[in-house]
């Protein structure tokens, strides 16, 4: 029989330990930051489409769309950063909402903004299309 020679010096597993839990770590603090990110930026991006719909479907109802997107970002548990914007020109309803990003790890951004934009709707009666 062979005897394996396996020398582990003293205090080397406690080093590992001390290099990889932090990085460890911190790897995962990043995939949930990024994860937060994009749960935000979808929420903005829903809130905001909801809003330019309802302006679009509304003639040009501004107060409406600001409420729907306003509502709809707080039944979707975030928070909302200033309020809503919105806008009529050239045909188009235009809904911005800014909303806030929950920080778990720093240098990732603190608010998201996101922008939708639907044509207004016109109807045209059956005898002049």
């Amino acid at each position: 029989m062979q005897k394996i020679d396996s020398t582990v010096e003293q205090g080397e597993t406690v080093v590992q330990v001390v290099i990889a839990v932090p990085i460890v770590l911190s790897m995962l603090l990043i995939a949930i930051q990024a994860m937060l990110f994009m749960h935000s930026a979808q929420i903005a991006t829903l809130a905001a489409s909801k809003g330019a719909s309802v302006a679009a479907n509304s003639q040009g109802n501004i107060v409406q769309a600001l409420n729907t997107a306003t509502i709809t970002a707080a039944e979707l548990g975030a928070q909302l950063i200033g309020s809503p914007t919105a806008k009529i020109s050239n045909g188009f309803a235009t809904v911005q909402v800014r909303v806030a990003v929950p920080n778990v790890a720093p240098f990732f951004p603190t608010s998201v903004l996101r922008q939708g934009e639907e044509p207004l709707e016109s109807f045209v009666p059956e005898d002049e299309r």
